[in-house]
């Protein structure tokens, strides 16, 4: 039975704070920023597609929306992590995209030590790409005794990660057997149907469920991404209650008092009348760079679509960019303040990073590096940000800041959870399906194709009549 939001944080709430004066006229200009009035205007679709979610949610669409409340898996989670956590020493997730990013960014987000002194938990390695050399340096390097491979694809048939598996089943029998190495491999798959799942009721290798109807870059806070974050000894129930207290704040009818609705809003209207195809995440705070990473992915597969209007097709989408603050603001940033003003930076701020050195007081004679004594290097940290943000604004270009004040598992579930609901909102106002992704499904098609999956001949022949038509005199 799904629970609901414990509420042990009412007493002491951290919550996640959007600031998005950055991208109104009064900060930025008349010529690019957003009027109130615009704002007032597209108030009445924000209210419906507001309605609408929370409508189709409770006929049982967007599940996705209902995992930080749903606790049911939790406990056989917590229990499987614990029995891997007694027997393994690296736990390798092979899987790409929306099965694979989830994971990283919401460990290496809690992870405060990430090089740090060895704690009592596996390694979480995840190898989300098939690049030949690094695969096999990865697979050389492994105890594969004292190592699980998580395969994790819900189609069962992801090309990619389909031939990891294969290659690491192969070493695993050659090197362990046939008796011990089905152990080392754990599926997570489609409950009912696929390939994958077909080979786990073949061959018995314990397995997990991908959560029905949500699709992989909706499903960071599913058990799937879960399990190797509870491996790693973090506090999930305190990802989901994060989440699940955004989940309050992002039910609320009122656009002006739902922050992803406000988010979604404001982006729309940066696109749609202000000439902003551009939208740049710059965590200040490394940890953050795989998030920033995965809303890549989430924001660029959901909103990059075609659609007919008005008789004709039309391309929609913003583009992401990940940046990291402070190092970008010495090479992306000489862009971002002097070139087009099409791009909208969003700042990720922690205000509390959990440590602080402090930067001695040396050479006083010299008032070029004096001047920084006495301050910490995670105070120096948020002034650059602050600086950054206003030297934007100077320059008529829009920014919006997100501040979480320490960088927690409460504080992570509740900016996962954001970014997810305004990504589902956004393609609210576009009028666009945003659990969909036709045009990746081409590339797929095309590469079954090219490897001689049958069924796929068609592909085959017109790559290789492009391949033929290509010219040698304009190779060179």
């Amino acid at each position: 039975m799904a629970q609901t939001f414990r509420g042990r944080r009412r007493q002491e709430p951290e919550p996640v704070r959007i600031d998005l004066n950055g991208v109104f006229a009064s900060a930025i200009g008349a010529a690019s920023g957003i009027h109130p009035e615009e704002l007032g205007t597209l108030r009445p679709r924000l209210a419906a597609a507001i309605e609408t979610l929370q409508s189709e949610r409770a006929q049982g669409l967007h599940p996705f929306l209902d995992l930080p409340q749903d606790r049911d898996a939790m406990g056989e989670m917590q229990s499987l992590a614990e029995q891997l956590r007694e027997d393994v020493d690296h736990f390798v997730v092979l899987g790409i995209g929306g099965s694979a990013r989830g994971a990283r960014a919401l460990a290496a987000a809690l992870d405060a030590n990430p090089r740090g002194k060895k704690r009592d938990a596996p390694e979480l390695i995840v190898a989300d790409n098939i690049d030949p050399a690094s695969f096999s340096r990865l697979l050389d390097e492994l105890d594969l005794s004292r190592t699980v491979f998580n395969v994790v694809s819900k189609s069962g048939e992801t090309s990619e990660t389909m031939a990891q598996f294969l290659i690491v089943r192969e070493r695993l029998l050659r090197e362990l057997g046939a008796m011990d190495y089905v152990k080392h491999l754990l599926v997570t798959t489609d409950a009912e149907g696929g390939s994958l799942r077909q080979i786990v009721n073949d061959e018995g290798f314990p397995s997990t469920s991908f959560p029905g109807g949500v699709s992989g870059r909706f499903s960071a806070l599913s058990s799937v991404h879960l399990l190797p974050v509870a491996l790693l000894g973090h506090d999930v129930e305190e990802i989901l209650d994060g989440a699940a207290a955004m989940d309050e704040r992002c039910r609320d009818r009122d656009p002006e008092k739902n922050p992803a609705a406000l988010l979604a809003g404001v982006r729309y209207l940066l696109e749609v009348l202000h000439g902003v195809p551009t939208a740049v995440l710059m965590p200040y705070c490394d940890r953050l760079v795989p998030l920033a990473d995965w809303w890549c992915q989430l924001w660029a597969e959901s909103l990059g679509k075609r659609v007919e209007r008005d008789g004709g097709r039309l391309s929609i989408g913003q583009t992401p960019v990940r940046a990291i603050g402070a190092a970008d603001q010495h090479s992306q940033m000489q862009l971002y303040l002097d070139g087009p003003a099409d791009k909208v930076v969003t700042f990720v701020r922690v205000a509390d990073a959990g440590v602080e050195l402090e930067i001695p007081r040396s050479y006083p004679d010299l008032e070029d590096v004096a001047y920084l004594g006495g301050h910490g290097l995670g105070e120096l940290l948020v002034m650059e940000q602050r600086a950054m943000e206003l030297a934007l604004n100077k320059r008529g270009r829009p920014t919006i800041t997100i501040e979480m004040p320490h960088l927690t598992a409460f504080t992570v579930g509740q900016l996962v959870y954001l970014m997810e609901v305004e990504t589902a909102l956004t393609a609210s106002l576009f009028g666009i399906d945003p659990f969909n992704q036709p045009a990746v499904e081409e590339g797929k098609r095309l590469t079954f194709g090219l490897a001689g999956k049958p069924g796929y001949e068609d592909e085959r022949a017109e790559i290789e009549r492009w391949l033929a038509a290509k010219l040698p005199e304009r190779v060179v």
